[in-house]
């Protein structure tokens, strides 16, 4: 089941992108859930291209640079990007997408504590 802690821990676990594409398990990917999300990849665009999602969506094509893990779970497979992740059900079409929360800065912060509601 994925939870709110899951969720954390894959940011906080994978804050970055790795050295190279290459360290990505997308053998992963595909074994999972390629077929069924009818996930390709454009080699010329670098992009990974996700067929389960609309192709209105910013989430259908998506940089290969930008993928920070691919992590498996026992009903989902995570795509962590740096903010935001996608879930693919490894049994259906289905999928889910975190955003993460903008953490407000010191200034907007300040500026709260210090402005008068009226």
């Amino acid at each position: 089941m994925i939870t709110k802690e899951v969720i954390k821990t894959l940011y906080n676990q994978y804050p970055k992108r790795p050295k190279s594409i290459d360290c990505l398990n997308m053998v992963l990917l595909f074994d999972s859930v390629g077929i069924l999300h009818d996930i390709n990849v454009d080699i010329d665009a670098n992009e990974l291209i996700i067929g389960s999602i609309d192709e209105k969506s910013i989430f259908h094509r998506i940089a290969l640079a930008h993928i920070h893990a691919i992590v498996p779970f026992e009903e989902w497979t995570a795509i962590v990007l740096h903010s935001s992740i996608i879930f693919l059900n490894k049994k259906s079409t289905k999928v889910s997408i975190h955003l993460k929360p903008v953490k407000p800065s010191l200034g907007e912060r300040i500026r709260g504590i210090f402005s008068k509601d009226e």
